[in-house]
């Protein structure tokens, strides 16, 4: 793999942030430094490469992340925000997965969406 500047500088962006990032953001985060498509051309290298992983939410945005073995999130559908969720059932459901319908489990990934404290205060207390 040919490490140019701009995947240097993409990676060590994941070396500091343990969380999904969109096209955009990355953008942002480096200034603006390197155009849209070419921090796409890259985000899809990286993930062609298994050195990325994409999720897709309910937005039908794409972000990346860092792979650290399995990966759980929580994301909030009004600001955007993530946070790393570091509960896992995962024997649990391998176990009933690979015992009860015959299919074996190689990775997976857990994410809930919902609306976060600091959202549901700014709606007035809904959901809250």
């Amino acid at each position: 793999m040919k490490l140019t500047k701009t995947r240097r500088e993409i990676l060590k962006l994941y070396d500091k942030i343990d969380y999904p990032l969109n096209a955009e953001e990355i953008y942002n985060l480096l200034n603006g430094e390197y155009d849209l498509s070419t921090i796409y051309r890259n985000l899809n290298f990286f993930e062609k490469e298994h050195i990325l992983k994409s999720i897709v939410f309910s937005d039908k945005i794409t972000y990346y992340y860092k792979p650290k073995g399995h990966a759980h999130f929580i994301y909030c559908i009004k600001c955007k925000k993530f946070e790393s969720l570091n509960l896992c059932f995962e024997k649990q459901y391998k176990a009933y997965i690979e015992n009860n319908m015959n299919f074996k489990i190689t990775d997976h990934i857990l994410y809930f969406e919902g609306i976060c404290s600091d959202c549901q205060k700014k709606e007035g207390g809904k959901n809250a």
